[in-house]
């Protein structure tokens, strides 16, 4: 089962509503890869999307009772993360604002990925990157290029106009290739 199978998904979760505990891990299974990839594009620290991702799958357990069936799961989910993350940011906050000034330091190069090892350096140097977005950035840059919602479901989800979630990729995706550009610069030059 996958969660693009709205049908498949309003099915598994009314058994997790009546306490199958099968279903409840099966919902598990199917949810925590997506719920965990939000709050790593959200939060930009593997550590705290590890540890958000945990508290967020047994707060959706916990609210799944307070879901609207006539609504769509998925962008139902994708809210109720998104405030976690935020919230997570708020008692973050001074913390973050230090990492962020940390951010600004130049990366270094990211050699030839070809190794497992190396593959975590970019990986490291992704999620610096995405450190360098403001928080309202990193939520459309997530929302629209990776987790692929279109400009009217990320402007739904954060509550904002479209012209601004427009606006706000641009910005993170110009911030990106600047932070990235350097970094990744090795990779792209070499034998012809």
């Amino acid at each position: 089962m996958t969660s693009d199978d709205p049908t498949a998904v309003d099915e598994l979760i009314a058994s997790v509503r009546n306490g199958d505990a099968e279903a409840i891990d099966a919902w598990y299974r199917l949810e925590h890869p997506h719920v965990h990839r939000l709050c790593l594009g959200m939060l930009a620290d593997a550590t705290e999307a590890d540890d958000l991702a945990q508290d967020a799958m047994l707060h959706l357990l916990d609210k799944l009772d307070d879901w609207d069936a006539r609504r769509t799961y998925r962008p139902w989910r994708t809210t109720v993360v998104v405030n976690l993350c935020r919230d997570r940011w708020r008692r973050l906050g001074s913390r973050a604002r230090a990492e962020e000034r940390a951010s600004l330091e130049p990366l270094p190069s990211v050699p030839d990925p070809s190794h497992a090892a190396e593959a975590a350096e970019v990986r490291a140097a992704l999620t610096k990157a995405l450190r360098s977005l403001t928080p309202r950035e990193r939520e459309v840059f997530v929302l629209r290029d990776l987790e692929g919602n279109s400009t009217r479901e990320a402007a739904h989800l954060l509550e904002i106009g479209e012209s601004s979630v427009r606006s706000l990729l641009t910005l993170a995706r110009r911030r990106l290739r600047e932070v990235l550009g350097p970094a990744l610069a090795p990779m792209g030059g070499g034998a012809s």
